[in-house]
């Protein structure tokens, strides 16, 4: 194996990119220390370590958490340099006043739990020094050539975006809902065979973090990368509603009493859910679908019903069976027209260029 093809087969991990990407920002915050010949620029390195995350959105959010933190930490740092003079007992208040009052005012920002940690370093760190202020202002120096270095490292090296990562999601829970439809179908034709009641509560737990990872793009990554964050948006409500539309299914099957029977309408059934998948795996990802299958399904749907029905089929059905079983079918057909409405917007058609 050449160097180059198994320096790209082990730089493909995630995890292994991250790693590096920590590794060159710590180097570039201790050389860039070291140039402006900062003395404690292992705090710059700390900074660039902590603040470093695997999502660029994460390392974004952490570097203004921590700079924001530490500047108005060590603001309130000099407030108490410059107020208590540096004996035990006034630096014992000093302590107590200015981490309190940082601790305090956590209930309207977190990030003077920062704010905290920077007013107790400077302060204490400070003692003995002969020009506390400047000491104070140094660390701010260094902590913010660490929180630059992990942004612009996060930002321009192999930026480990959400909004990738929530795609991916997003395009394997369709592929998981369309797979999940097609069983449920498949049990209801076969004689009404009877479904896992959980079939969709692991589905259901990922798809609701989707909402978090959204609110990282739209928050933060849109306003450094060019996103689709209408389309990324659509998405993810349309798959929380199909879920909540299927999650309604397995008990409408299984509420089914007595022994199944053949479906008259399991041709056209089997055709909505075949059309169906094919636009749910579409909308997964993220592509504009011809709707004239699903069109066809779902009209196809009524007008065998309504020709089944004129022929008194349905007559020789008790009320109570009658409705079970329409019920799982009006289902499906809402379902199919819900998958045709939202196909229909403008945010899954196709973008012409300017």
């Amino acid at each position: 194996m050449s160097v180059s093809n198994f320096f790209r087969t082990h730089t493909s991990s995630g995890h292994t990119r991250h790693g590096i990407k920590v590794g060159l920002a710590s180097v570039l915050a201790y050389f860039l220390s070291s140039q402006l010949q900062l003395p404690y620029a292992f705090w710059a390195v700390i900074t660039t370590v902590i603040v470093m995350q695997v999502h660029v959105a994460d390392s974004i959010d952490m570097c203004l958490y921590r700079f924001t933190g530490t500047a108005i930490g060590a603001g309130i740092g000099i407030m108490a340099i410059l107020t208590f003079p540096p004996t035990p007992l006034y630096t014992l208040l000093g302590i107590f006043i200015s981490t309190g009052i940082c601790a305090y005012l956590t209930r309207y920002n977190t990030r003077f739990r920062m704010a905290a940690i920077t007013v107790a370093i400077v302060y204490l760190t400070s003692l003995g020094q002969d020009g506390r202020i400047h000491f104070t202002l140094l660390r701010v120096a260094e902590i913010g050539i660490g929180v630059m270095c992990a942004f612009i490292v996060s930002v321009l090296v192999w930026p480990n975006r959400a909004a990738a990562a929530l795609r991916d999601r997003l395009r394997s829970q369709y592929d998981q809902l369309a797979d999940h439809y097609a069983l449920l179908m498949g049990n209801f034709v076969s004689r009404q065979k009877k479904a896992d009641p959980a079939l969709f509560q692991e589905l259901a737990t990922e798809v609701h973090k989707n909402k978090e990872m959204y609110h990282k793009v739209y928050a933060t990554e849109r306003k450094f990368f060019r996103e689709d964050v209408d389309k990324l948006s659509l998405q993810v409500s349309v798959l929380n509603s199909v879920l909540e539309r299927m999650q309604a299914m397995p008990i409408l099957l299984n509420e089914v009493d007595g022994v199944g029977f053949d479906i008259i309408l399991a041709p056209e059934l089997n055709e909505l859910a075949h059309a169906t998948n094919e636009a749910l795996r579409s909308l997964g990802q993220g592509k504009p679908h011809d709707t004239k299958r699903l069109t066809k399904a779902v009209q196809a749907i009524e007008t065998r019903f309504i020709e089944i029905r004129r022929q008194g089929v349905t007559e020789r059905f008790k009320a109570r069976r009658l409705f079970q079983v329409l019920s799982f079918i009006n289902a499906a057909q809402h379902l199919g027209e819900y998958v045709l409405e939202v196909l229909s917007r403008p945010e899954l058609q196709e973008k012409k260029p300017y």
